[in-house]
Order: structure tokens, then sequence, then C-alpha cells
């Protein structure tokens, strides 16, 4: 197992390396152009698509790397899954542009404090929409497949590509630039996925009503729930702590904030792609020993990913200047336990991936349900009490507890197995 996550690691380096690049000059733009309020709304807009996606989604891009892992040599069975999972998607996606559009006054009012330009936003969105989902869908096939190093060159280009888009519109438009340009991403890796899917799947297999199965959508029912918890009650409460930090701190405050998770995604981005990449397909195949790759991770993602956070945090007096502006400089306080509190993440992250991947949707439901109530009512009255620092330490705070939940339930199963765990 070294050799090939060796291999996969290394590629997956050079690949967040160039996404830092793209994100670096992102954020400078952002900060010259748009400013600290102007970034508060790219936050809740980001915010409001994780909803719409994870809900259109319906958590089924776990299911389409774990069915497409183990059934890419039976065509027959592979045939069935694909025109499940596609027209299950082509449906959500086409009754979200329809609620887009309808809604579409109301969002930009709750969104955007009633600024009637951000209406036109909403409707680029609704259009757009069902190819932002399949984007998702696309590089989840390739996934499954475990073409591993052609879904790092599908990121790798589209990101290029959405970095010119964003970088033009963000330069011309402002902030509603920067808002499109988050709509334009997934569209770019969608077209660049086709490319790579060409000599994989046929396009007629994915929208075949003859190959529909309803006994897959009973097998995914499980992965809806997780994703309903996860996904789309966890965006909300994620959406809605924004605007409590807005409420709370104000407008300033909420764009600082939203800076700095744009740093924690960058780095964050090298262990959760090769979670993605990697681990996930290899916990979902069968007979796999996820004791071992328990321990592979420990071992050899997260001394790298600490030692990169140490980096960080003893650099962050430059990185705030050259990312952004003298408009954050007090973002240079919040780093300390928003480092440890990603760290706490990272290490968590292999547990709640093995649930999902073994689909023990009892406990990762319980879990995440407790780590979402932790997170919103810690965030809420550590921001009373000391501001927006508080909403970071309730961050810490949040993973600590569930990194502890965790520890107690893997215990107990790796201690009383030698090999599998579901």
């Amino acid at each position: 197992m070294q050799k090939p996550l060796f291999k996969i690691t290394s590629l997956n380096s050079v690949h967040i390396l160039l996404k830092l690049t793209f994100g670096f000059i992102t954020s400078k733009a952002l900060a010259l152009f748009v400013g600290a309020n102007g970034m508060a709304y790219v936050g809740n807009f980001r915010a409001f698509l994780n909803v719409v996606e994870n809900f259109s989604l319906l958590g089924i891009q776990n299911g389409i790397i774990k069915y497409v892992s183990e059934y890419q040599h039976d065509k027959a069975k592979l045939k069935s899954v694909l025109a499940t999972f596609g027209l299950l998607l082509l449906t959500s996606s086409i009754c979200i542009s329809l609620f887009l559009i309808f809604g579409a006054n109301y969002l930009s009012k709750q969104l955007f404090n009633h600024s009637e330009i951000y209406v036109f936003l909403f409707y680029i969105l609704a259009i757009l929409f069902p190819i932002y989902v399949f984007s998702t869908f696309c590089i989840s096939v390739v996934n499954g497949f475990q073409k591993y190093k052609n879904v790092i060159y599908i990121q790798i280009i589209s990101s290029a590509i959405a970095l010119l888009f964003s970088l033009f519109l963000i330069y011309y438009y402002a902030t509603f630039g920067a808002l499109v340009s988050l709509v334009l991403a997934p569209v770019f890796v969608f077209f660049v996925c086709l490319f790579y899917l060409k000599n994989l799947i046929s396009i007629s297999d994915v929208f075949s009503f003859q190959n529909f199965n309803f006994s897959v959508v009973k097998n995914l029912s499980e992965y809806v729930l997780m994703a309903l918890v996860s996904g789309v009650i966890g965006s909300f409460v994620l959406l809605e702590i924004r605007t409590d930090i807005v409420t709370i701190t104000g407008l300033q405050n909420a764009g600082i904030y939203e800076g700095l998770q744009r740093i924690s995604s960058y780095y964050l981005l090298f262990v959760s792609s090769i979670m993605t990449i990697y681990f996930y397909p290899k916990i979902a195949a069968k007979n796999s020993n996820v004791k071992e790759i328990i321990f592979n991770y420990l071992k050899t993602i997260i001394p790298v990913f600490a030692i990169g956070l140490v980096l960080i945090y003893f650099f962050r007096k430059f990185i705030i200047p050259i990312l952004f502006s003298s408009e954050f400089e007090s973002m240079e306080s919040l780093f300390f336990w928003q480092l440890l509190g990603d760290l706490l993440k990272a290490i968590s992250l292999i547990f709640g991936t093995i649930l999902i991947a073994t689909k023990q949707t009892k406990t990762f439901i319980i879990t995440e349900i407790i780590s979402l109530t932790i997170l919103y009512f810690s965030s809420n009255g550590m921001m009373h009490a000391i501001g927006i620092k508080g909403i970071v330490m309730a961050h810490t705070f949040t993973y600590f507890m569930y990194l502890l939940v965790m520890f107690f339930i893997f215990f107990k199963k790796i201690k009383s197995s030698n090999s599998t765990i579901g």
C-alpha cells in the first residue's frame, strides 16, 4: 500500500501546491477589489451553494464511488448503477433549478440584504445547476474507477481555467463577479471530466430509463440519510453561524472570518483530496483492512499535515498581507485556535469516512447531530462572550469532543476485530 500511496500523495501534493497558488491569487484579488464586506457575501453564497448542492446530490456521490468501484468489471451492473444515479441527479437538479428561479427574489434578500442586483445571480445558477451537479457525478465516476491520476489532472486543469475566469470577473464586476465565479467553477470541472470519461462510460448509459433500477435506490437510502444530516443540515448550521457572525460581530468580521476559512480550505484540501481520491475507495472496497488503513493514514498523512500547520502558524504575519490586505490584520489572533481545530478535524476525518464507506448509518447520524449541536451552541455562546475569536475556539472544542467520541467507538471495534470494521 505504501508505494502507490506515496505516488498518489506526491502527485496530489503538486496539485495542492497549484491549488494553493491559484487560491492565493484569487484571495488577493478578492481583498483588493471586493474587501472584507464583499468577502462576507462570498462566504454566505458559498455556504448557500453547499446547502443546495448537498440537497441535490442526496449524498449519492459516495455511493457512486463505492458501486462504480465494485462493479467496474461487471458491465450490466455498472450500467444499472450509472443510469439510476444519473436519472436521480437529473431529477433533483431540475427541481432545485425551479426553486432557484421562483425563489430568486427571496434568496437575494436573505443572503445579500435585499440587493436586487443579485437576483440575476440566482437565474444564472438555476440555468447552470444541472451541469453544476453532474460535475460531481462525473468526477465521482472517474474516482470510482480508481483512476487517481486522472482525478488529480481534472482538478488541476479545471482549477487553472476557473482561476482565469475568476480574475476577469472579479476585476471587472467586483463582488458580483466573484459570486458568478463560484457558480462557474464546477461547470469547468464537468467539461474537463467529459474528456477523461469518454473511454470509461457512455453518455447513453447515464440517461437510460431501461437500466434504471429501484433496488439501487433502496441501497442508496442510507447514503441519503447520512447526506441529509452531514450535507444539508450541516450546511444549514454553517450558514446560520455565518449569519450570527454578521449579527453579533458585524459584516467586516464576517469577511475576516471568511478570509480565514479560505486559508483553512487550502491546506485542508491536502487531506480531503487524498481521502477522497485514495482512502475512500480503499475503505469502500470489499474485504478492506480498515485497521491497517487507519494506522496508515495516521502515520503517513497526519504528521506531514501537522508540520505544515506549524509552519503556517509561525509565518502567519507574512501570510496575511500576502494573501489579503491591511484590512485583514486582526485575523492573526484567530490562527492558533483555527489551526488546532483543523488538526483535530483532519485526524477525525478518517473515522467519519469509514462510517460512511461501511454504511454505519446510525452511528454516523448520531455523532454528526451531536457535533453539529455542539458547534452551533458553542459558536453562538462564545461569540456573545468574547467576540469573533469565540467561533474558532468553538471550532476546536467541537472537533476535540467529536474526536473523543470517535476514539471511544473505534477503539472498541479495533480491539474486537483484527481486520475489518463494519
